[in-house]
């Protein structure tokens, strides 16, 4: 951001409502009042952010002191790690609202009207029109329609495999995490709109319900947005009931009213054809860090459970290295177990060694890697550009084991 900007961005925080009125003076008094919703969100979070790293000061000061007098400070690590935590969640909230507020200087005045008098309605997503009467939808707990639910998911456009019921078992039997998976339903009894949800509780963590832990994707789905907001009601009201902090909705479009954490992006690249194509599409530069290790001639297999010893070796060793937490391997295992047709491995072997693995989830017409990693030892090779070659090169994902 240059100075002019960051100038600009400092004088809009000051008092966002007063600039803006200064500007246009001629703005509806349901602008005024978003806006001026949003700077209280602002503030109440800066509150909370100031008082966090008060409280933090604090704990460091104590930790010195324990130290200097020999005695333990595991505990209050702990307390440290637990406030850092949600420091940085208060931060990505204050990020996000500082940004919308920033959106109405952003966008033209037609755009700005229209974000004051229309409801945040999803625009990324096709809706059946087959649902005539909304308020005759009930929403209820999923109990053992598992095959209703996984029709609907199926035949949802909008839905990814994280929405399917077969996480909840997975999630349960490797975790031990509860859930609640929201089912909605019309006058017939139809499947209209699901929503699954993971309760994560920690010491450390804090006691929040995730829609859906350990992926990128998830959130309400349905027939109508309407629906969409009746399942995140009923969300709000377990919640409520069982006292979790918060509800994380890990969707791709935004709501109405809620806030937004958007440093997070989808990457998806549509392939091409043929293998010529995909290969010239890229640069030359590219194109050499995917010869570099060629050279060395690595073994390239893939498969499934016959290659998760070697996915977990590396991918184990590379979170260790970066001093993050590794995931179980039976999580791994369950998912091979519980989705035959739609998770892989792929594996470079150097000198008969692992130095590189992926594991794959593939789902209608796409194929991702939620795991990949690389042993530092050839990381000097581009071992992973190789990696995502041989991944890139497979234009089906039912014929992964082909390559």
């Amino acid at each position: 951001m240059s100075v002019e900007k960051n100038a600009q961005r400092k004088q809009i925080m000051s008092d966002p409502v007063a600039v803006f009125l200064a500007l246009h003076p001629d703005k509806d008094a349901q602008l005024l009042t978003a806006l001026a919703h949003l700077q209280e969100q602002r503030c109440a979070l800066e509150k909370q952010r100031k008082e966090i790293q008060t409280q933090t000061k604090v704990i460091s000061g104590r930790i010195g002191e324990a130290r200097r007098n020999g005695k333990s400070v595991d505990a209050l690590k702990l307390s440290m790690k637990e406030e850092t935590m949600r420091l940085k969640t208060i931060n990505n909230q204050f990020g996000a609202i500082e940004n919308r507020i920033m959106s109405f200087f952003e966008s033209s005045q037609d755009e700005q009207a229209e974000t004051a008098t229309t409801p945040a309605i999803p625009t990324r997503r096709s809706y059946s029109s087959a649902i005539t009467d909304v308020g005759a939808v009930s929403v209820s707990l999923l109990q053992d329609e598992l095959s209703e639910w996984n029709s609907y998911v199926d035949g949802n456009p909008a839905a990814s495999i994280y929405h399917r019921a077969e996480w909840r078992e997975l999630i349960r039997n490797t975790f031990g995490h509860g859930s609640f998976y929201y089912v909605a339903r019309d006058s017939n009894s139809n499947v209209v709109g699901i929503l699954p949800l993971i309760r994560l509780k920690s010491r450390m963590f804090g006691d929040f319900l995730v829609s859906m832990p350990y992926f990128n994707y998830g959130g309400a789905i349905a027939d109508h947005p309407v629906i969409e907001q009746e399942l995140m009601r009923a969300a709000n009201e377990c919640a409520a009931a069982i006292g979790v902090s918060h509800i994380e909705y890990r969707d791709d479009i935004p709501h109405d009213n809620l806030p937004e954490i958007s440093e997070k992006v989808n990457m998806i690249l549509t392939l091409p054809d043929s293998q010529a194509e995909l290969w010239n599409s890229f640069s030359a530069k590219l194109r050499a860090q995917i010869k570099r290790p060629q050279q060395e001639k690595p073994q390239t297999c893939s498969g499934r459970q016959e290659h998760l010893d070697d996915f977990y070796t590396v991918f184990a060793r590379n979170m260790r290295d970066l001093g993050t937490p590794v995931y179980a391997k039976a999580f791994f295992r369950n998912i091979l177990d519980s989705f035959p047709g739609n998770s892989w491995i792929v594996v470079l072997r150097l000198n008969n060694q692992p130095v590189a693995a992926g594991f794959l989830i593939g789902y209608r017409d796409t194929l991702e890697i939620p795991w990949a990693s690389t042993l530092r030892d050839v990381n000097h090779l581009s071992m992973n550009m190789l990696l995502y070659w041989e991944v890139l090169q497979v234009r089906d994902a039912t014929r992964i084991q082909a390559f």
